[in-house]
């Protein structure tokens, strides 16, 4: 069954390969990244163990597309959070003006002392979550907890921080 399957896949993507590229193009912006979806979308389909007879080919295609284009533009967006972070690190680090650069590390510091005072898991997912991109889901598999104790870790950490915020003043 899943040989047959499978032949079935390659023939639909064989098939309609330059229509779901046009497709996908037009979802992520541009062609070299509607390909790298199209073949993500294809090795997805073939990965998956279902018996499910396939009653529409092409919108299943379609819809499979769709699918790789949103995790895609998912992928893409947190790395480019991730950039900025970095790159704002590195501003802080070559600004021109010392002052700027002394508060940019002083507030720096500042949070690094009010996550040090919480728990290495509440602090490690709040790190994870708001200056590193992650998911929830993504953060719960790497930690090996639930996403509602993600959710619990990143609230926490929250009030903790907004907390000793007003306590100096600063809000």
């Amino acid at each position: 069954m899943a040989i047959n399957r499978n032949a079935l896949l390659y023939q639909l993507f064989k098939l309609y390969h330059r229509e779901a590229v046009r497709f996908a193009t037009r979802l992520v912006g541009n062609r070299d990244s509607g390909e790298e979806v199209v073949q993500d979308a294809y090795l997805k389909l073939v990965a998956r163990r279902s018996t499910t007879p396939i009653d529409h080919p092409k919108n299943y295609l379609y819809t499979a597309t769709r699918h790789a284009a949103i995790d895609f533009t998912d992928r893409q967006n947190r790395e480019w959070q991730r950039r900025v972070d970095l790159d704002s690190l590195d501003e802080a680090h070559l600004a021109d003006d010392g002052a700027v650069r002394m508060e940019m590390q002083r507030e720096l510091a500042k949070l690094a002392v009010y996550l040090n005072a919480l728990p290495p898991p509440c602090r490690q997912a709040f790190v994870m979550n708001k200056l590193q991109g992650y998911t929830h889901l993504e953060i719960a598999a790497h930690l090996g907890i639930s996403t509602s104790m993600v959710e619990k870790h990143i609230v926490r950490a929250l009030l903790h921080c907004r907390s000793l915020l007003l306590a100096d003043g600063d809000l």
